[in-house]
Formats: C-alpha cells, structure tokens, sequence
C-alpha cells in the first residue's frame, strides 16, 4: 500500500513538474481570434477582425485567445463596444500594449515597446 501510494505521489508531482508554466499563454496563430487579421485584407479565418487594431475576435465571445500576458497579470473583460480589453492586476499596467499586462517594474523584456519590432515588422501584442 505504502509503495502504491508513492508510486501515485511521484507521478502526480512529476505530471505537474511537466505542465509548469503551462499557464503560460502561447501565441495564437494570425487568422483566429486573439492573433493578427489575415493580410493584405485585413481578414479573419473565424471571427471578425478589428481593423484598427488589427487583431481577430469572435463576437460572441471577444474574450476568446487574449489572455492579457496570464492570469496572474491580468484578465480579459469586454469592454462597452464588445471588443477584447484587460483589466490587469496590482503592479501591471497595460499602456504599452493595450492586450498585454505588463509589470510596472520593467522586469517583462517583452514589455519594451523596441521589443515589438521584429525585422523592422510589428509583432501583435494581443495574445
């Protein structure tokens, strides 16, 4: 009983050593709500695209593939026009990129707004 239950113990702790930072958000991919509209026509594979912020969301759901840098951060709530908006926590701020919190530290690399430019292209903050 004493080896089975170890047995359970080692791998419960060792499925959670494998899903660390699970939590994590990755990047959603261009064309589905939370990532970039399609180019040049600013289109979106399912849901619509906000063409001024260029990122796709689903209307019924616009909270769907933001996630605001993690819950830790930040959540992400709807705003009055029903679009995507993240209301981040104590010690994050979202001014440097409206979908992303931010700690108000400096210590997210991420968080530099030089950092958005990858080969002279905008990357999406919205994920």
């Amino acid at each position: 009983m004493a080896r089975s239950s170890a047995i359970l113990l080692a791998t419960f702790l060792a499925t959670g050593a494998c899903f660390k930072g699970a939590e994590r958000d990755k990047e959603v991919p261009p064309g589905n709500p939370g990532g970039l509209c399609l180019a040049p026509d600013g289109r979106c594979d399912s849901g619509m695209c906000n063409r001024d912020e260029n990122y796709c969301y689903d209307p019924a759901d616009p909270c769907e593939g933001f996630f605001c840098g993690g819950e830790e951060r930040g959540t992400c709530t709807p705003d009055g026009a029903a679009q995507p908006s993240c209301q981040c926590a104590v010690g994050y701020e979202n001014q440097t990129f409206a979908l992303y919190c931010c700690p108000i530290d400096g210590s997210d690399p991420y968080c530099d707004p030089s950092s958005a430019e990858v080969d002279g292209e905008q990357e999406s903050s919205g994920g």
